[in-house]
């Protein structure tokens, strides 16, 4: 006989035809019940603090997915476990260039200075000396890079020759005992996204794009217009279409940043996605417009107006036979946590400045050193430690929460460090979980 209760990182759905779902953000597994008798065991247990069973399928397949788990268990060793593999015990050298502060676009909702501040040889040279280091004094096995502006492909030919002399570099240190794997990506508008350009980069091993657009052309190019004025809906298009024809293995984020108004183009641009970029390398990303100083900036959406909004959008995307990660890998574990709370990701600006974060790029704290030209460089202790460690462990409502496993309370440190505590409403985490679980699994 063996007892078991609930995990506290359970959640259990009844849908509208009677059926249940159960997932836990502990393991990311979603259990689907339909028959009759497995609902019934289910539901007699539910409202339980624990219960005794006897050696059976259903309740082994639910403890082996971590919905149940023994009596007495300590989860919060469990999900620290997981928290130092992920975070702690990474073997994965992340880099991020700020190669220029200039951008071809204006969006509306950007928050960030258009100034023609770039990186120039020595700074490139640097960042592959500091990546060398680091290789030959750590245990690193990939080396990932990602590309970020301004926009990033106005510097298209040297980030080239920087990922060129990089694909020589991992070459020239990796062994018959050990190989380094390389990949590269970017945030880029997709206007420079050529397919001269982007047959170059593939070579490169630059494989991974997040491209945003905004629904139709009527409504990005309000939002995301060139400098000039002009659109830029109808170019980037074109792009991603000559991307699709070929047989390359890229994958592209496409993304689009909503409010009401971008909203209610969605019906006509998933459609559109739907007939003219379906692809298995495409994949669906959406998220509501933040407001980051810009006076320009578009009314918002958020709370329970852009909790009803996910999931209408997340249901276009679905109805149209497209990918989308808000109702996919999101609900994998880890899968919320910011890059900027990683120990082993480093970002650098034109000023050979090593950062944290994308977002505060002018912020003091956001600087936790400063790279020399042979590659070593001074530390800011400090800084770095209140992006790294600053944990779920701080914070009764991180602690508390039934989808910690998902972000470790690291969804946003900036946050953390501004305003010194989790800017997240839990109550709207869950909600938006089941709403997925509902509509989506």
């Amino acid at each position: 006989m063996r007892k078991l209760q609930k995990s506290k990182y359970s959640f259990f759905v009844e849908k509208e035809n009677g059926n249940y779902i159960a997932y836990s953000s502990l393991s990311g597994s979603v259990v689907h019940l339909h028959e009759e008798k497995y609902i019934e065991m289910l539901k007699s247990v539910l409202n339980r603090d624990s219960f005794e069973y006897e050696d059976n399928d259903f309740f082994n397949i639910l403890t082996d997915n971590q919905i149940f788990v023994d009596e007495n268990t300590d989860e919060s060793l469990l999900v620290r476990h997981l928290y130092e593999e992920y975070i702690n015990r990474s073997d994965k050298l992340e880099i991020m260039l700020i190669v220029t502060r200039q951008c071809n676009f204006r969006c509306v909702y950007c928050g960030q200075p258009h100034v023609d501040e770039k990186m120039d040889s020595s700074d490139y040279q640097a960042i592959l000396m500091f990546i060398e280091n680091k290789l030959l004094t750590n245990k690193f096995n990939s080396v990932h890079v990602t590309f970020f502006g301004g926009e990033p492909l106005i510097e298209g030919e040297k980030i080239c020759d920087f990922l060129k002399k990089l694909k020589s570099l991992l070459a020239k240190l990796s062994t018959k005992r050990k190989e380094i794997t390389f990949t590269a990506g970017m945030s880029t508008n997709g206007y420079l996204l050529t397919p001269k350009l982007f047959d170059k980069l593939i070579r490169l091993n630059c494989d991974s794009y997040q491209i945003s657009i905004d629904g139709m052309s009527y409504t990005h190019d309000k939002m995301r217009p060139l400098a000039s004025g002009k659109p830029s809906w109808e170019r980037i298009i074109d792009n991603l279409k000559y991307m699709t024809s070929t047989n390359k293995p890229f994958r592209v984020t496409l993304r689009t940043n909503y409010n009401i108004d971008v909203a209610e183009s969605l019906v006509e641009f998933y459609e559109f996605v739907g007939k003219n970029l379906k692809d298995d390398r495409i994949n669906i990303y959406y998220e509501t417009i933040k407001d980051h100083g810009n006076e320009q900036t578009p009314e918002t959406v958020c709370g329970m107006e852009e909790l009803v909004l996910d999931i209408d959008i997340a249901q276009l995307i679905k109805e149209n036979g497209l990918t989308c990660s808000n109702t996919t890998t999101r609900l994998l574990p880890c899968s919320r946590i910011c890059y900027a709370s990683k120990p082993n990701h480093f970002i650098f600006d034109e000023k050979k400045q090593i950062l944290k974060c994308s977002f505060a790029l002018d912020s003091p704290e956001n600087v936790i050193g400063q790279l020399k030209e042979d590659g070593t460089y001074s530390f800011n202790s400090n800084n770095y430690y209140n992006w790294v460690y600053n944990d779920y462990l701080a914070f009764e409502k991180c602690r508390e929460c039934k989808a910690l496993p998902l972000c470790f309370g690291k969804r946003c440190p900036k946050s953390i460090i501004q305003l010194g505590h989790a800017f997240c409403n839990t109550d709207i985490i869950h909600a938006e979980i089941e709403g997925f679980l509902n509509n989506f699994c």
